[in-house]
């Protein structure tokens, strides 16, 4: 059987040659295709001056954005390791196990941020959760203690999360 390599940025694995991507980066391509069709669809439905205007996020001109540490989500560190994160698992939910698109995926601190700064730009500290765990997981972090917040595991969120 004739094999090749993987199409895939830099990915030295061997397939079959009538395929083009390993199954890794099949589910990638795939997700990567589904994030397109589902980018063209809202930007049909929105008006042009809606578009012009999606440019700027709603904080880029608050006098507040820093503290709410918006440039560290917008550093070229951040973007490569959150692009890196959601390749390494394979764009899956950590809670309910599913793949979904680019968009529909948050790369969240297992510990927050700014409880723990030094394991802010840590890839063990670092997991893939889509929009509604991500909101539940924040909206449990603010009713916890900074000593809870510290001892709390992948597991324990988890467990929590449902």
């Amino acid at each position: 059987m004739k094999m090749r390599h993987c199409k895939y940025q830099g990915c030295r694995k061997l397939i079959p040659y009538d395929e083009s991507y390993c199954h890794a980066h099949e589910l990638v391509m795939a997700s990567k295709a589904v994030d397109e069709e589902i980018e063209r669809k809202r930007l049909e439905s929105v008006s042009q001056g809606y578009r012009a205007s999606e440019r700027h996020t709603r904080y880029a001109n608050s006098e507040h954005s820093h503290e709410l540490g918006h440039a560290f989500y917008h550093s070229q560190q951040w973007a490569r390791l959150s692009a890196r994160v959601k390749v390494r698992d394979l764009y899956t939910d950590s809670i309910d196990r599913l793949v979904y698109g680019k968009g529909e995926l948050i790369v969240d601190h297992i510990v927050p941020r700014l409880v723990d700064e030094g394991r802010a730009l840590d890839e063990s500290n670092l997991w893939l959760l889509n929009r509604e765990h991500h909101n539940r997981k924040t909206g449990l972090e603010k009713k916890m203690t900074t000593e809870q917040l510290k001892r709390m595991t992948k597991n324990d969120w988890i467990e929590l999360l449902k």
